[in-house]
């Protein structure tokens, strides 16, 4: 059921919660894709920890995105716990060929110590990282918040 409170140029088009791995240390992740007049920007919030099943998983949802026309990407990873470091160049292989594919990718909410991991695996240096996914969002449309549709 989709509640409207306004009305607003930006609507929620889809929302899903995404289940990769199950378990004490399983993943998951919250997909968001909202229209804007710019066009379509994604929000993929992670969570958990990332094995190679989750990141096969995070793989196929970017490939599936930047086959929708998606042509910006928000990474939410404020809830990200753990990714195996050795994982972490193809994950970060495929947030560039998203962005090859379709537009822009930005990670967000990168802890301290999911940063190192980037940065020993190599990567750091390959991605545009934000402080919060929030702070993106409202900078990209101030009104994103009010007169939105809620999905309930």
């Amino acid at each position: 059921m989709v509640a409207t409170t306004g009305t607003s140029d930006v609507r929620t088009s889809v929302a899903m919660n995404l289940q990769f791995t199950r378990g004490r240390h399983g993943a998951a992740a919250r997909l968001e894709v909202h229209e804007r007049p710019a066009g379509r920007v994604g929000l993929l919030a992670l969570r958990g920890w990332v094995d190679l099943s989750a990141e096969r998983g995070i793989e196929r949802v970017l490939d599936d995105l930047a086959n929708r026309g998606v042509a910006r990407l928000v990474v939410d990873c404020s809830q990200l716990l753990h990714v195996d470091y050795r994982l972490v160049p193809r994950l970060a292989d495929a947030l560039v060929r998203f962005e090859a594919h379709s537009g822009t990718v930005v990670m967000c909410g990168l802890s301290r110590y999911l940063r190192d991991v980037f940065r020993i695996a190599g990567c750091e240096s390959r991605l545009c990282c934000w402080p919060t996914a929030s702070d993106l969002l409202d900078a990209a449309h101030p009104a994103a918040g009010h007169g939105c549709e809620r999905a309930s």
